[in-house]
């Protein structure tokens, strides 16, 4: 029942029943993620890949993105410098981890890898 509930989150938002909680939210609210009003959860970004982080635990709303989208034409907020952060830290990640997995196949190759001078591949034939 609750992934049906969290499936209908998705498609309709968190306010699709018209609760009144969820009105009364601010997009700059504790629990709102402000990576996803900047536009990318990382959370979302990774999804079904070895460096998928779980679903966010934060309230991601179109209305509330849209609510911030106005206070940022009007100069009161901006997390875009918050999700460029995050992204770098992602890329560093992903970069080290790449980095991890080559070494590794570098010392696979270097382990299977038997040495055969061709002398001796010519005198069998």
């Amino acid at each position: 029942m609750d992934a049906m509930r969290k499936q209908l989150d998705v498609l309709m938002g968190a306010n699709r029943n018209g609760d009144i909680w969820e009105v009364n939210r601010k997009y700059y609210d504790r629990d709102v993620c402000r990576l996803y009003l900047s536009g990318l959860c990382p959370h979302k970004l990774f999804q079904l890949m070895k460096m998928h982080m779980g679903p966010c635990p934060m309230v991601h709303s179109l209305q509330l993105r849209r609510e911030y989208e106005e206070a940022k034409a009007k100069g009161i907020d901006n997390y875009d410098r918050e999700l460029e952060d995050v992204i770098d830290r992602l890329i560093v990640e992903c970069d080290r981890k790449i980095g991890r997995a080559l070494k590794h196949l570098e010392d696979e190759d270097a382990k299977a890898a038997i040495p055969i001078s061709v002398t001796e591949v010519t005198q069998k034939c």
